[in-house]
Order: structure tokens, then sequence, then C-alpha cells
């Protein structure tokens, strides 16, 4: 075996290097992949607010039972809590220990408008440092309080050491002033953010301002007094803790605790080990959300990337089986002879499945290994992906050599008698078909999921086809031969002849190319279409190419300064906002838009927006209120609205669940530009407190979003592999049949075949079953996303519904003709190679 390996060692090493790669996409690809997954749900948790990301149980001491009644008591609640949490959630949880209690608001006696709030949260002492004074301690009266303040509220107030503060039939005296140490950290800025700033805060309808003030009191004291106190214990995530594979279990144990928190009641638990609770308690926390929208991107990530890399598998098992097709052939003289010479058939076959071990095995192993280098968590089950390919190469040489083999010195020439296929063979490929249609309606309708056999349906897909066009094959071949047949060149025949010939030969490499080409194809429609969704998105959220808002409204010498900006192409002015329209007896919610939608439309030409024509009179109206002949808004003035046409959606305008309103442009009412133009010179030229949106920006944030990065570019790195598998397979085909080819122009050369006759009947060999596949494959990659309909929706990705987002063959087609013109360029060149031998 070593010597036949030597002998042949140009074909075993490709075959190794084949393997090597293979061994290291399969197993590697899904780890990076993992790791993206992982990055994506901790940049989600980073992300998001903190107090969203942690669960916080509320306790009201109005309604409770038994609340605690001093500092340890409360320390040992937040210990029994955070025990009783499901044991998916503990594993998520940060080490620190976040609780206190509260008073209501409390007006200050004598001072309108002025409120305070006495609280207590533990490691507040080792936070800051006191400027004067010193931290409050126990009282004499359950009527008397000691209290410290932030230094900067306290001036604010007008506060000072050894001032009593009456309010409510109680007094505070202040014994301190503290400054935090480090203003910046999150539990000044996120936890406790009224202990260190005046809170000011204006109620519906009122002309005044109220302001609240925070003082820091002594634990027990606060406890154990009579002010009716609301308690939390807020137990924050550690964002490195969630990942994609345990992300489901803590979801689950989130609803579970959320079921169980609000339970409560005196004398039972929310588990087992909790003392009495009482009534008032819950579980605030938004972290159930956050992981759910996590969970359907990412959902949607693996089931794509589940398409992707099961193509992938096809094309690396199709491109080995070349290699070890071609290694076969070329150790075909040595194993017929060693045959002829009287060894079994065991011997051949484990000859020449030990040649082949001997080349994949070690290479696969060591691709396996190098994947250990790719960044992402250990999963011992990519490693199978390996083991698979380097058993199928094996099982398939050996499988190879004994039918071959079966007879000594049975030589035969498939090219010139082919053989019907077997019953068997039929039955095969008519199950892999109807595996292929059945999964498709399948996946359409229940979605990817978790279930192994859908997430094989793409690759059944694409082999069906491979069998589908095999079948077909032959016939337009047929055709074409009875054309060149009344040509007087005899080159075209010849190589549709050969081609015709090597048909019987195909089935591995159409089996190879075919998949290859419509997974790759798939990818870049995939990618394509999301970045083009994408950037439909950001125009529709933003409605042009810069918007700027301005609440209090935006005056005339404003917009006429923004128009003369340097930069500034076209200003469109609007008024928009939200009212009630007048129908039915509780009125119907409302978006309105004052605009004027001509210049609109000329504002967003060339965008992907459509902007409707405006009407001859009227409004346009949301189709629920069009059946009106008219109602009254309050908004931006009061006025009758007559509808006169239907509107259902206005770029950046509204919620669905709002009526739309959209009337005649009212520039004394304008509180938003439209603007196409240099972004930076309409920033520069607004005030500040205007609020500046750019379709760019928006896009970016889009694009920025937790797992679109990692979907992206899992797509191009498994398209440009599969791109490279598609031309080592045309290569390999182009090699296997060299010797053969070699001698068929030699012996026409020899009655006087040209040079460039050569080249075409190399083209002429090898270019049909190149163009059958990649017809076939680019037509099933571009018609996937509507085959496997809403299985595989990439519309969460891009903020659009499914079926929103376009599909552009251009690029697709590209990379599939980019791919055949290589071939091709490759097979004609080589042609002259061939007859020069």
């Amino acid at each position: 075996m070593i010597r036949l390996l030597t002998a042949h060692r140009g074909t075993a090493a490709l075959l190794a290097l084949l393997a090597l790669t293979a061994s290291l996409l399969v197993a590697g690809l899904p780890r990076a992949l993992e790791a993206s997954l992982d990055e994506s749900a901790e940049t989600l948790l980073r992300t998001s607010p903190p107090l969203t990301t942690a669960l916080t149980v509320n306790l009201d001491g109005t309604y409770s039972f038994d609340p605690p009644k001093n500092v340890e008591q409360t320390a040992r609640k937040n210990a029994l809590w955070r025990a009783a949490m499901p044991p998916s959630v503990q594993g998520v949880l940060d080490g620190t220990a976040r609780y206190g209690y509260l008073t209501s608001k409390m007006q200050i006696t004598d001072r309108r408008h002025r409120y305070l709030y006495l609280v207590w949260v533990n490691d507040t002492d080792s936070r800051i440092r006191y400027v004067e004074g010193k931290a409050p301690g126990r009282s004499d009266t359950p009527k008397h309080f000691e209290v410290a303040f932030a230094a900067d509220p306290a001036a604010q107030f007008g506060i000072k050491v050894g001032d009593t503060v009456p309010f409510e039939g109680y007094q505070a005296t202040v014994t301190g002033l503290y400054e935090p140490l480090d203003p910046d950290d999150a539990f000044w800025t996120v936890y406790n953010r009224g202990m260190s700033e005046v809170v000011r805060r204006q109620e519906p309808l009122a002309d005044e301002e109220d302001h609240y003030i925070t003082g820091l009191a002594n634990g027990d004291a606060l406890a154990s007094g009579k002010l009716d106190l609301n308690y939390s214990w807020v137990f924050q995530v550690n964002p490195a803790a969630l990942t994609a594979r345990n992300a489901r279990d803590v979801l689950a144990g989130v609803v579970e605790a959320g079921h169980k928190v609000p339970s409560a009641r005196q004398g039972t638990s929310v588990t087992t080990g909790i003392s009495t609770q009482g009534q008032g308690v819950s579980l605030a926390t938004g972290l159930d959300q956050l992981i759910a929208e996590f969970l359907d991107r990412l959902s949607t990530t693996r089931a794509l990337m589940a398409v992707l890399l099961g193509g992938l598998a096809v094309a690396c098992l199709g491109t080995i089986a070349l290699a070890v097709r071609l290694l076969g052939a070329r150790m075909h003289g040595s194993l017929s002879l060693m045959r002829a010479r009287g060894a079994s058939l065991r011997r051949i076959t484990a000859i020449g499945g030990g040649v082949t071990a001997l080349a994949v095995v070690p290479a696969a192993l060591a691709g396996a290994g190098l994947s250990f280098l790719v960044r992402g968590p250990y999963l011992p089950m990519l490693l199978a992906g390996p083991v698979a390919l380097a058993v199928a190469a094996v099982a398939y040489a050996c499988a190879e050599a004994a039918r071959d083999h079966r007879q000594p010195l049975n030589e035969r020439r498939d090219d010139i008698v082919a053989r019907k296929p077997s019953p068997k063979r039929i039955a095969l490929e008519i199950l892999i078909v109807l595996l292929g249609a059945g999964g498709v309606q399948l996946l359409r309708t229940r979605g990817l999921g978790d279930d192994p056999f859908l997430m094989l349906v793409p690759a059944f897909l694409t082999v069906a086809a491979a069998l589908v066009a095999l079948r077909l094959y032959p016939f337009p071949l047929r055709l074409l031969l009875r054309l060149a047949a009344r040509r007087r060149d005899a080159a075209p025949y010849l190589g549709l002849a050969m081609a015709a010939r090597a048909a019987t030969g195909a089935t591995l490499p159409v089996l190879t190319l075919l998949p290859a080409l419509a997974i790759s194809a798939y990818g870049a429609v995939a990618a394509d279409g999301l970045g083009t969704a994408q950037r439909l998105a950001a125009w529709q959220r933003v409605g042009a190419e810069i918007r700027v808002e301005r609440q209090q409204g935006i005056p005339a010498d404003l917009i006429e300064r923004i128009r003369r900006t340097s930069g500034v192409k076209e200003v469109v002015p609007a008024a928009i906002g939200q009212s009630v329209a007048e129908v039915g007896f509780r009125g119907r919610d409302t978006a309105v838009v004052a605009i004027d939608l001509n210049a609109y439309r000329r504002l967003v030409a060339g965008s992907p927006l459509d902007i409707p024509r405006p009407p001859a009179g009227g409004a346009l109206v949301s189709p629920d209120v069009a059946a009106m002949s008219s109602f009254d808004i309050g908004w931006p003035e009061r006025m009758t609205v007559r509808p006169q046409g239907k509107i259902t959606s206005l770029p950046g305008v509204g919620s669905p669940d709002l009526a739309l309103v959209v009337v005649p442009a009212m520039p004394q009412h304008t509180n938003t530009l439209l603007i196409s133009g240099d972004p930076a010179a309409v920033k520069a030229a607004v005030p500040a407190g205007t609020v500046v949106r750019t379709m760019e920006d928006e896009l970016a944030q889009i694009a920025a979003a937790p797992l679109t990065s990692s979907l992206m570019t899992g797509l191009r790195v498994v398209t440009l592999a599969l791109a490279a598998y598609t031309l080592v397979a045309v290569a390999i085909m182009l090699i296997s049949g060299a010797a053969e080819r070699a001698r068929a122009l030699r012996l026409l050369t020899a009655i006087g075949l040209t040079g460039r006759q050569a080249r075409v009947m190399a083209v002429l060999e090898v270019g049909p079953v190149l163009v059958l596949a990649g017809f076939a494959g680019l037509a099933l990659g571009l018609g996937l996303p509507t085959l496997l309909g809403k299985g595989i929706d990439l519309s969460a990705y891009a903020g659009l519904r499914f079926g929103d987002y376009p599909i552009d063959p251009v690029m697709p087609a590209l990379l599939a003709g980019g791919i055949a013109l290589v071939a091709l360029a490759g097979i004609y060149l080589g042609g002259s190679r061939a007859k020069s031998r």
C-alpha cells in the first residue's frame, strides 16, 4: 500500500488536501458560528438596559404580612430568593448582591412641589465619601430619622448638615453630605439614579415641575419604622454566561420564576425553602422577551446555516469521491495485475481502501485538530463530521475497488455499452425525490425547528434535482449531436460524441456540482437579498436620506438656513404627530402627517421608497377609517378630514396600532424636515437639542444587530467555499479524462486536427455537464427562497414582513457564470496541452 501511495503521491496529496480542508470546514465553521452566536447573546445583554435584563423581586410592604424588619432579614431574604430561582437561571446570575428598600414619595412640609424619598441600599457605604458630617444612625423616636444626602441635590434644595426636614408628620435630621466615589458607576446611573441627583417630573396638566430628592437613612431604623416601604432584590444576569446553547433553558427558567413569584402567599414559598412573603410580591424583568427575540433569530440563523453546511457537506463528499475515483483509476492497472496473479477480492478491496485511508484519515484528523484553533466552544459532536468524511471516503474506495475487480481481468468500457440502471437504483432515486418534495412541504408548513430530517431537506432537494437533471441530460445532448452532425466541421460533433460517451460517468460530477452551485447561489441570494432588505428597512424607518426632528417645532428661518447650507440638495417640511380621529364612540388613535406629497416624491426619487400621489382634494387615510365621509381631528389643529384615497403606510410614520391620515402641508406646524444631501452639513446647521437621523446610521444599526453580522459572515464563507469546491470538482473531472482525451486527440491529430479544434473538443466534452449543473443549480438556488417559504424566514434581520425582501438574481448569476467561465477557460487551455502529449 505504501508503494502504491508513493507511486501516485500527486493524486493522494490532492485527496489528502481535500480531506484536510473539508474536515476543517465541517468542524471549524460550526465552531466559529457558535462562538459568534455566543458573542451575539452577550452583546444583546450588554447593550440592553440593565434593569431590563435583571430579575427584580419587588415586595410591597403595605400588603405584606411579614416584611423584613432589619438589614439582616433583608439580606437573608436575598439569599433565599436567589436560591429559589430555577437552576438554569441561577447559572447565569452574577454574584453581586443588590437589595434595599424605599419609601413612597412624601411631601416636604411648607415646600410646594418638593418631595422626599428615604432609602437604604446595601453596599452604599463602600461607594460614597462623606464631604461633611457623618453617616446616619438610629433615632430615639419612631417619628424621627437621621438621613444623609448627596451634596449636589442637597445644595439645589438648600439643605445643610444639621437641618431638620419635616415631612408628613415626620422629621429628618441631616447628619451628613456625601459624594459618590465613582459617579459613572452603574450603581448610581442605573440602579439608584435618584440618590445622586434631583429628579424632575411634570405631571399631565400640571403647570409646574415636581422635584424629588432621596435621602439615605439607617437601614435598621428605616425598616423598623412605621413608614410604608417597597423592598426590591435585584438579580442581574452575567452577559457572558448566556450562550446560544443555554438560552432556551434560561428562558424556561425565567418563565417559571415569573409564574411562581407572584403566587407566593403567607406561609408558602416560591420554591421550598423561602420564608413567608405574604401578598404584594412580583417579579419584574424584560429578560424573557429579550431571550425570546434572540431565540427567534437564533433559530433562523441555525436553520440557514444548516442548509448551507448541508450543501457544503454534499459538495465536500462529492469532490472527495471524485478524487477517490481518480486515485482508483490511477491504481487500476496495478490492482488488475494483482488480481490476475491470484490476489483475492478481499485483498484487492483492502488495498484499494487502505491506500485511500493512508491519504484521507491523517488529513481528516489534522483538519479536525486544526479546527480547535478556531475560536469557539468545544462541541464533541462536531468531530463527527471529519470522521464521517473519512469513513465515507474509505468505504467508497473499497466499494469501487470491489466493483471494478470482482472478476480477474474484467475489463469493460461503459462508454460503449451503457448499462441500464438497476431496479434498486431507480427505487432509491425515486425515494430521494419524494423525500425532497415531501420535506419541502413540511418545511414550509412547520418551519425548520430542531428536526434533523427537516435540516436535511435542502440537501435532499439538491440531490433530487441532480438526479432529475441526470435523467433529462441525454435528451438535449442527442439534439445537439444531431445539429452538430449537419456541420462540415467535425470537431463539434466529435466533442459532443465524447461527451455522450462520458455521460455514463457524469452521475458523480453532477451530484457534486449541482448541489454546490445551488447552495452557493442560494447563499448569494440570501446575502444579497438580506443586504438589500436591510437597506430598504433603513429607508422605511427614516423616510429620507436625512430626517430632522424638533419637538418644539421648526421655525421658517431655520428651514431657510438649512436650505441654504452647502451640501443640502432638497428640503421637504412636514408636520408629524398623533391625534384622535373622532370616529365611533371612543375615537381612533391616529398618526397625522401634513406634507406635500409631490415634493416628497421628488425628494426620494431613485430610492426604494414608493410614495403615493396626492389626491385631487381631501386626504389620504388608512383603510380602517376610509369608509367615513368625514371626521374631525385635533392635531396639528382642529380640522375636518374628508377621505379621498387610501394609504396603508408612510415611511417613518406611525405604527400598526395607529390609523393614518395624510393631509396637505401646513408649514406653520412643521416639526420634521426630510432632507437629501450631506448629513454632516445638516448636523452642523441645526441647533442643540435637534434630533438628526440618517439612513446610513439606521442601516449601520440594523446591520450591527446581534446575529446579523454572524449570519452575513457565515453566508459569505460558505458561498466562497462552495465556489472553490466547484472549481476543484471541475478540475478533477478534467484530469480524470485527460489520458483518454489525449489518446483520442493524438489519433485525430494524425488526420489533421488543429490545436483550436482540440480545444473546442475539450470544451464540448466537459462543457455539457458543467452547463447542465450550472443552469440547474442556479435555477434551484434562485427558487429555494420560494420553495422553502417561511421555513427559513430572514425578514427578522431586516425588520420587514416575510415576503417583503427582494430576490435579486444578478449576484448568484454572476457567481455561477464566473465559476463556469473559469472552468471552461481552464478546459479550453487544457485542450491544447492534451493534444501535445
